[in-house]
């Protein structure tokens, strides 16, 4: 074409009658029918040679395409402009509604916004793909074309929200069919489905993106829409073909409609590496330079070679060299054809181009770019540059628009494994696999932070600000679209989202911060499971440093806790949060508790009416509902923590002794306000013991503490001086229940004590009721002794607040990289002090046999730390506990034939004890209609155990408003428990679902 013999023509687009050629320069020329005014330019009649449109020339335009009457153009800002045939809205123009045709280019409002670069035009529709990988759409809607679930036209681009999270690559259209590519290799299609066109085994239409299943199993790098027939690539470079046959445009060898993808066979050793398409004919470009065609060839679109006026299976159309000319790309129009050629460089081997010179941006080759695939930008490379040049950070700022506000490039982009949509061409299938499948997020967590860290070091504003509402978008986005679509479409990008350093700085931090927390706070149950998992995997500095102190400024900055009473909702999707992080942190210990504490929360709040909206509540344990800060314990400090326990235990020694004093005043003369303890200085434990297993004393009344023969009304320090006298005999070490370990300066159960279990079930009583009235107990015991109260299992770490240099030795077993079994010479035999005789203990059975090696010294290391923490103190532990806890019990009344001794009572109380806290949580609201205890105990509760029957096979019963558990007097303890176990767990209401 003499036209462009000035012109480097980098991208062509062809409709039935018209045909746009895009320079290297970003400009257009148009050429053909303009009955419509698809052409653009200052002539009203048709064009027979290109001319330019010169309504675009203060525009840099990257890419065109044409429909049958109409024009679409992007430019380099990621807007569009369109011109031509306006009757269904397929120029996306507001203003040009009832207007037929606009003969001038526009420029659509609102669209360099959303930041455009491929369009592909059908016969009255158009799609728009976005940086970002969403897909719009507008135009004419009859037979589904548009994607949005119906058949009605739209005016205005639209986003496809079936496309939504799956990172779209490439468009297509077909005269009245869809096509996207998403950037798994995964083809999506929808709309005229009449001859097959859509690949799904049918005749149907389909008003929505339905992925080709045929195809799941391949990755497929272009996608190509004939009139009613459509061309796949795979990374392979074999093509496929489906849709109507009647002109041989599949290249199956027949004339029939093919309604699923087959492959089409080029001749032996022809690897295709481009397709193109017509209304009737089809033609590949293959890596020796070739190019094949076949279908309707009666115009001559086939060249002249072609034999026959039908072509039903691939025949050479040229060479791969035409007059010293090598061709570079091709182009199928209605009945036309288009071939783009190059100066033939004849390289060292056979092959007259490669596919690397043709698809590769690294050499700046823009040669049909626009006819295959956008590439995802890869910014960490792009990063590692220097240099503040304009061109440089305009890159880098559309770069980190399309990734951080694509829910599946952001993911694609930080991935441990190169994907095949990077600049380099890995063409492995492995990188398409969900990492979900192994239980690991998959991310690069090292690259995340270098990226960030580049993006910070640039010291850009706007960059800065571009990074800032991608991310917004991002989580608007995935918050809009998380109920109705997979999670692992969307779930890692919370991760990194939350990675970023804008997380709890203020200004746009703020905002980011904002939208990421509201995500969290709508997880459902089993994705917060795994998003839970994986922040416990992530390094300490990461998780610490980064998520934990960011969600802590977050609230630092806020004005306001509470609303009206109420939690505000970015609060309570911040605490959401760090809730998980707290779990996780639970999971793998990266931080104290006391990183996870709020100071201007407990020091700011209202504890007391905290306190009375979490007591009256109804709330589910995951945190759906956050009505008071008492549901996030673990931020408040323990100050907090403490004013909460005096405020609940004054309200309970209120009710207490107001019930007391109305029923003395009903005759009850024994009825008396307080619980009095009458002690002698020189018998204090002893006759500390006799009093308090006195069978119906109440633990809930205000404590009175007596010294025999002393004068005084206890005003609170005789009582404070009893705890103190009465804690230093009992953790004395020369007593015996107690050793003192001088590193941790820490308390710990003697597991050679001649001590009485009920000496034992005293202390913990001791403590329950120092807890209850107020009193600060100088006991240090380590933290491993309240999660045991929480039957939580001990782990090696918890060794470090006992014994740390022990825990270190383990830990370094662990990490041992050389012969453990050389090295230390152990066995599952360890050695301990009886009262000066050194004695042994095995592990296992014949543990001094087994030796210690590199497979098995996790499992040493476990059962070593779980006798240290819990067998060698078993019956210590346990009598404690049972005084620490048996508040319950003492308050308990047995009718109808029962009393404390009778069988099954003894199974219940038997079978309570073993419950884990979740299990004893539940068995409390099936018996009371609540799942929450006083702190100073369950005495407070008045319980009734009552007999309802003998032997049966029916389930224990409850009467919740007067805390009667009814339960038949079954024959054996597996019974009760099956029965019992099985009327808790389905409980719901007042009656079994």
């Amino acid at each position: 074409m003499e036209a462009f013999s000035k012109k480097d023509i980098i991208h062509i687009a062809a409709s039935d009658f018209h045909t746009a050629f895009l320079t290297s320069e970003g400009e257009i020329y148009t050429t053909g029918s303009n009955e419509s005014g698809q052409l653009g330019t200052n002539l009203a009649e048709n064009s027979f040679f290109p001319e330019p449109v010169a309504a675009l020339d203060t525009q840099i335009i990257i890419h065109v395409d044409c429909g049958q009457g109409h024009t679409v153009a992007v430019t380099d800002a990621g807007a569009l402009a369109s011109w031509g045939a306006a009757e269904f809205g397929q120029l996306g123009q507001r203003e040009a509604v009832d207007v037929l045709t606009v003969a001038h280019p526009r420029i659509l409002k609102g669209s360099r916004e959303l930041h455009f670069v491929r369009v592909a035009c059908g016969s009255s529709h158009t799609l728009a793909l976005t940086g970002s990988g969403s897909v719009y759409s507008f135009g004419q809607g009859v037979f589904g074309a548009l994607g949005h679930g119906n058949t009605e036209s739209c005016s205005t681009p639209v986003l496809i929200d079936g496309l939504w999270g799956f990172g779209v690559v490439q468009i297509a259209c077909g005269e009245n069919h869809s096509l996207a590519l998403s950037v798994d290799g995964q083809v999506f299609s929808w709309g005229w489905g009449k001859y097959g066109q859509l690949g799904h085994g049918s005749s149907n239409n389909e008003h929505n993106p339905l992925q080709v299943k045929a195809l799941a199993d391949q990755m497929i790098i272009q996608i190509v829409g004939g009139g009613d027939h459509t061309l796949a690539l795979n990374n392979e470079k074999q093509v496929l073909a489906w849709g109507r046959g009647h002109w041989g445009q599949t290249g199956l060898g027949t004339l029939s409609d093919v309604h699923t993808p087959t492959q089409v066979h080029l001749p032996e050793g022809e690897l295709v590496i481009q397709a193109s398409a017509g209304v009737r004919h089809s033609v590949v470009f293959t890596e020796s330079g070739k190019i094949f065609g076949w279908g309707d060839g009666e115009q001559g679109q086939l060249g002249r070679s072609a034999r026959e006026k039908v072509q039903v299976s691939p025949f050479l159309i040229s060479d791969a060299n035409m007059n010293g000319l090598t061709a570079s790309y091709i182009v199928a129009g209605g009945e036309h054809t288009f071939i783009v050629f190059q100066p033939c460089i004849k390289s060292s081997q056979d092959s007259m181009i490669s596919e690397e010179r043709l698809f590769s941006i690294q050499n700046g080759d823009l040669h049909g770019d626009g006819l295959r695939h956008v590439r995802v930008p890869e910014l960490p490379s792009m990063l590692e540059g220097t240099g503040d040049n304009t061109k440089r950070l305009h890159s880098i700022g559309h770069a980190i628009e399309d990734i951080f506000s694509s829910i599946r490039f952001i993911v694609i982009a930080f991935k441990h494994q190169p994907s095949f949509w990077l600049n380099h061409m890995d063409t492995s299938n492995s990188s398409r696999k969900e990492y979900s499948d192994f239980g690991d997020h998959g991310l690069d967590v090292k690259s995340i932070r270098n990226v960030y860290q580049r993006i910070l070091e640039l010291r850009n504003p706007e960059i800065l600000k571009k990074l800032g509402d991608s991310l917004i978008r991002l989580f608007m986005s995935i918050e809009k679209h998380m109920q109705n679509v997979p999670h692992s479409r969307w779930i890692r990008a919370l991760l990194i989202g939350l990675q970023c350093p804008f997380v709890g700085e203020k200004g746009i931090g703020d905002m980011v911060s904002t939208r990421i927390f509201s995500v969290f706070s709508k997880l459902t149950f089993l994705d917060g499971r795994k998003i839970t998992f994986w922040l416990s995997t992530y390094p300490r500095d990461i998780f610490g440093g980064r998520f934990v102190r960011g969600v802590l400024r977050y609230l630092s900055n806020r004005k306001e806790f509470t609303r009206s009473g109420s939690i505000p909702h970015d609060v309570a999707a911040a605490l959401k949060t760090l809730w998980y992080l707290y779990e996780a942190n639970k999971m793998e210990p990266h931080l104290l508790y006391s990183e996870f504490y709020s100071k201007e929360i407990s020091e700011s709040v209202d504890l007391l009416e905290e306190y009375l909206k979490w007591s009256h509540a109804k709330y589910d344990k995951d945190l759906n509902t956050l009505v008071s800060f008492c549901q996030v314990p673990f931020i408040l400090s323990p100050q907090a923590k403490s004013k909460i326990l005096q405020v609940e235990a004054e309200m309970i020694k209120n009710q207490v002794v107001q019930a007391s004093i109305l029923q003395h005043l009903s005759g009850n003369l024994f009825a008396f306000p307080f619980l009095v303890l009458r002690v002698r200085r020189d018998h204090l434990i002893q006759d500390t013991l006799v009093q308090l297993n006195v069978e119906r004393i109440d633990y809930l009344k205000p404590l009175k503490v007596i010294f025999e023969g002393e004068e005084g009304i206890d005003q609170g320090g005789v009582t404070k001086e009893f705890f103190q006298l009465l804690c230093r005999e009992l953790f004395n070490v020369d007593y015996g229940m107690f050793t003192y370990e001088e590193e941790t300066r820490n308390f710990w159960f003697n597991p050679n004590s001649m001590e009485s279990e009920e000496t034992f079930e005293l202390v913990g009583i001791i403590l329950g009721l120092g807890i209850y009235n107020n009193v600060i107990l100088d006991v240090h015991l380590p933290l491993v002794v309240y999660k045991k109260v929480l039957n939580i299992k001990p782990l090696l770490h918890d060794l470090n607040d006992l014994q740390p240099q022990l825990g270190k030795s383990l830990q370094q077993l662990l990490d041992y990289e050389g012969d453990v079994e050389e090295t230390f010479s152990l066995t599952f035999q360890i050695t301990y002090d009886y009262f000066g005789e050194m004695k042994t203990y095995d592990l296992q059975p014949g543990g001094g046999n087994v030796p210690v090696t590199n497979e098995n010294r996790e499992k040493y290391t476990e059962l070593y730390v779980k006798y240290l923490l819990e067998d060698s103190i078993k019956d210590q532990f346990q009598s404690f506990n049972k005084g620490f806890q048996q508040a319950l019990e003492k308050v308990t009344v047995y009718q109808g034939g029962y009393t404390k001794d009778t069988g099954v009572v003894k199974w219940f109380w038997e079978l309570v004890k073993d419950m884990p806290l979740e299990e004893k949580k539940a068995l409390l609201f099936f018996t009371t209609g609540n799942d929450r205890a006083p702190v100073g105990g369950l005495g407070c509760l008045p319980f009734i155990i009552q007999r309802n029957g003998g032997e049966t096979d029916r389930l224990p019963t409850a009467h919740t408003c007067f805390n009667v558990l009814l339960l038949p007097e079954y024959n054996s303890k597996n019974k009760l428990e099956n029965r019992l176990k099985l009327a808790i767990s389905n409980s719901i209401g007042f009656g079994l679902q």
